[in-house]
């Protein structure tokens, strides 16, 4: 993509984010609810392992029924646990124009991922694919928040199965994404110091804040400062990776964007949920993020029906008149990018121009410290057979 495509893109996508369009051109879409693992953040797990999950025959007319979708971002439950993952994507990228498609990943399922992702790829008009393995500490630490013995070694075993794979195709990225809680944040450090000298092809570790009703509602979250302090190692110890990433400047953006948020504990961001960006959940809920309870169902009505309905605009008249706040990372960073305001407000806030310090080596959290400490305290805090019933 040149300059002159770029920018007109750009322009396109900051006229949507402000006025709105037939079809959202950013769309996270739960193409399963099927989940191997009981996480203890997860703010979906009421929802998860469903009987009613769509088809793969009602997916495609959703997808019939709709216009151009630049970003694809699929989730679920677990997503490669959806056996037409592959076929999903691509009828998205051929039907829909998507250019970029993103999943979060638990990275239990090595060679089912690498399958599917390999399909995608098959799809030359395809700019990126990028995954993200969802880790919440270090190896026993991890294992235990999510119910799930081994699937820390497991998702080392998906990282090094997808690195092969990206010798092949450099379209294909890989992240790992991190919920910040009151209990891991020693955790998340000493994992992503792991993480990058351990995963030399991983060329981002995206810090998140829990939110939403989690499974267990004793996980808050982690102290500011603590956190900021959390991001700042993270981000001086992959600067050099994160140089040459796509979209690697909005990063501290959405940051700080996202502390601002949290210490005034308002809309500090004027949101373009529900213009630039939708929600369809794997039962066939419609919603304009997911903080916002669902506004239809595409067993029921269209998918331009539900978009352009009165409760959908009543949705984006509270939004606008700020009557909701949150840390949602993907309407939030839209909101960011595409609207002029905004990004110079938050270019400036966040003092972009300023690049980090590199970590020195004498700066880094030892690695032969055990999470024996941590295990004890998540046992004592969020004990997994008491947090919820099963």
């Amino acid at each position: 993509m040149n300059l002159v495509q770029r920018l007109t893109r750009h322009a396109r996508l900051s006229w949507i984010a402000n006025f709105g369009a037939p079809t959202p051109p950013i769309l996270v879409f739960f193409i399963n609810s099927i989940c191997n693992q009981k996480c203890e953040h997860c703010f979906y797990w009421q929802s998860l392992n469903g009987k009613d999950d769509m088809t793969f025959d009602e997916i495609v007319a959703i997808s019939k029924s709709m216009g151009k979708i630049e970003i694809l971002n699929l989730s679920g439950g677990e997503p490669f646990l959806r056996p037409e993952f592959g076929q999903i994507c691509k009828q998205f990228i051929r039907h829909n124009g998507v250019r970029q498609i993103y999943v979060p990943s638990n990275g239990y399922f090595a060679d089912r991922t690498v399958k599917h992702i390999a399909e995608a790829l098959e799809e030359k008009d395809l700019d990126y694919f990028v995954i993200e393995l969802s880790l919440d500490g270090l190896g026993e630490f991890h294992d235990r928040f999510r119910v799930s013995p081994g699937s820390f070694e497991k998702s080392m075993q998906t990282y090094d199965a997808l690195a092969k794979l990206q010798e092949t195709d450099p379209r294909l990225r890989i992240h790992a994404i991190s919920t910040a809680t009151t209990i891991n944040l020693d955790e998340i450090k000493r994992l992503t110091t792991f993480l990058y000298d351990r995963c030399p092809q991983m060329d981002h570790h995206n810090l998140g804040m829990i939110r939403g009703d989690r499974k267990n509602p004793s996980l808050l979250e982690p102290n500011l400062q603590q956190y900021w302090d959390l991001y700042d190692y993270t981000r001086r110890l992959w600067a050099n990776r994160e140089a040459n990433r796509y979209g690697s400047s909005v990063e501290p953006m959405l940051q700080e964007s996202k502390m601002r948020i949290l210490k005034q504990r308002h809309q500090v961001v004027s949101c373009s949920a529900g213009k630039i960006s939708a929600v369809i959940y794997a039962n066939g809920d419609v919603g304009v993020c997911e903080i916002r309870p669902p506004i239809g169902n595409l067993r029921e009505k269209t998918f331009p029906e539900i978009w352009q309905s009165q409760e959908t605009n009543a949705v984006r008249t509270s939004i606008a008149n700020k009557e909701c706040h949150c840390t949602y990372e993907i309407p939030l960073w839209a909101s960011i990018v595409y609207k002029p305001f905004n990004l110079m407000r938050s270019y400036l806030s966040a003092k972009v121009w300023q690049q980090p310090v590199p970590l020195r080596q004498d700066e880094r959290v030892p690695l032969n410290v055990t999470s024996a400490e941590m295990v004890q305290l998540i046992s004592i805090q969020t004990p997994v057979s008491k947090a919820v019933k099963s």
